[in-house]
């Protein structure tokens, strides 16, 4: 520094001539404020371009960063839409061919998976349908033998009016045959079939199936609850028709071979024993006649394999015929029979009049038959616009209330003897029912002990030109 304070440099070189020998020094100064302030600039320079530099760089790279995260940031947001089922967003981004053909494999991710969820949907509503439908309960039960799921069969055949979902299946039914099946089931981890009876809210005979179902969490058992009540009844009818048929075959079968013996060992000879066993033989041959008749009647019936006609018919006139056919029988009883009307004008709809006939004359016919001497007879016609009516009803001996369910079986007599002794089979009702149900109608009865009968018969009114 000099005597200022400034600085300087300062360079020195001895110097010596040519024989090696010294001479002298010679010295260099100068001042350094030009180098300071040309260092000073440099440093500034580098300074603001290094910064502008990182600025620069660091613009761009934020650009290049944020046109790549944009695109994966969209197919970020897809996915996290298809995680939560929703399909409808896609990825429209066309920047980068490799983010581009990830986007697009994405995209046909997620019409993969709508696709597979609405074919998944689609069978969820088919096999809600379904079981909606079904006769047959289905109940699943987890793993910790709760209700899960249950169609409305079940509701149905277990008188159940509440949610049960979620709750104990020992909340489902009262039956203790059900418990117990459905316990050993997760017990043993073996199916099971068992025929039950239940006593709520009604009597009914239950065929029980349950199934065990693997889960990760443990056993899942299906039950199936088929109402058989309704096949055994009939099973029970049909037993009993067969058993109802060949005792009443029986009795005219065997007088007829009885007398037919007895005119065989002799009776032959004598004219009047001959003539009164003949009767009998004839009475009984007509008896098994009338029998095999309705039986043949009743299966063609049943089985709607008798054609139904379409003519005009008049109510009224149809009543009179039958009375004209039951009137010498309900003489003699000293009966009086009526026909009421609501109706000024006859009533009159299109049928099958021969049949219709049938059903007046069998209801009629039990009406005089079952009403004791004095008593009355009264057929009451209705007509509303949607159907006809008409009521049979006497002041007869009545019907049992536990046998009013039974009235319309087969071989059914509330009083077999008198059954017997007018000529009836047993099989009048029966008939009588198959044909109203298939002219489209009902029939019902109501009745009093002591009082009498009322059959009612509703058909539907046929009026079109024929």
């Amino acid at each position: 520094m000099d005597d200022s304070g400034r600085r300087q440099y300062h360079v020195a070189v001895s110097l010596f001539n040519g024989r090696g020998d010294f001479i002298g020094i010679f010295r260099l100064t100068h001042r350094l404020d030009e180098l300071d302030q040309l260092e000073n600039q440099l440093t500034q320079s580098v300074f603001i371009f290094s910064f502008v530099s990182i600025v620069l760089a660091s613009f761009i790279a934020l650009h290049l960063t944020n046109r790549v995260s944009r695109p994966l940031k969209q197919i970020e947001t897809v996915i996290n839409h298809i995680s939560e089922g929703d399909y409808s967003e896609y990825y429209k981004g066309m920047d980068y061919p490799e983010i581009m053909a990830l986007g697009q494999t994405v995209n046909k991710l997620a019409d993969s998976l709508d696709e597979k969820n609405r074919t998944i949907l689609q069978s969820n509503e088919r096999l809600s349908a379904l079981l909606d439908r079904l006769i047959v309960g289905v109940v699943l039960l987890d793993s910790e033998q709760r209700i899960e799921m249950m169609n409305p069969a079940v509701y149905q055949i277990l008188g159940i009016d509440e949610n049960l979902l979620g709750r104990s299946f020992l909340e489902m039914s009262k039956s203790y045959g059900l418990v117990q099946i459905i316990q050993q089931t997760f017990q043993k981890k073996k199916n099971r079939n068992e025929e039950i009876y239940i006593y709520y809210p009604n009597e009914r005979i239950l065929d029980v199936n349950t199934m065990v179902v693997p889960d990760a969490k443990g056993n899942q058992v299906i039950v199936l609850l088929y109402d058989i009540t309704e096949i055994r009844r009939l099973e029970k009818v049909r037993t009993d028709f067969v058993a109802n048929a060949s005792h009443e075959l029986r009795t005219p079968v065997t007088a007829l071979k009885g007398f037919s013996e007895v005119l065989l060992d002799g009776a032959l000879d004598d004219p009047d024993r001959l003539r009164q066993f003949l009767e009998i033989i004839y009475k009984e041959s007509k008896r098994l006649e009338i029998l095999v008749n309705d039986i043949l009647e009743l299966s063609r019936v049943e089985q709607k394999q008798v054609p139904m006609k379409r003519e005009w018919i008049s109510l009224n006139e149809t009543v009179e015929t039958c009375f004209k056919i039951i009137k010498p029988q309900a003489a003699a009883k000293g009966l009086k029979l009526r026909l009421l009307s609501n109706n000024a004008d006859p009533i009159r709809f299109i049928g099958d009049q021969s049949r219709l006939e049938q059903i007046l004359n069998n209801l009629i016919y039990n009406a005089v038959n079952y009403t004791d001497k004095g008593g009355k007879i009264s057929v009451l016609l209705e007509e509303t616009e949607d159907e006809i009516v008409f009521h049979v009803a006497d002041t007869g001996i009545g019907i049992p209330e536990e046998s009013i369910e039974r009235l319309f079986e087969r071989f059914y007599r509330v009083d077999k003897g008198r059954s017997r002794n007018s000529g009836g089979t047993g099989l009048g009702l029966s008939i009588v029912r198959y044909l109203v149900q298939n002219m489209g109608g009902t029939i019902s009865v109501k009745s009093t002990l002591g009082l009498g009968s009322t059959f009612t018969v509703h058909l539907p009114k046929v009026v079109e030109e024929l």
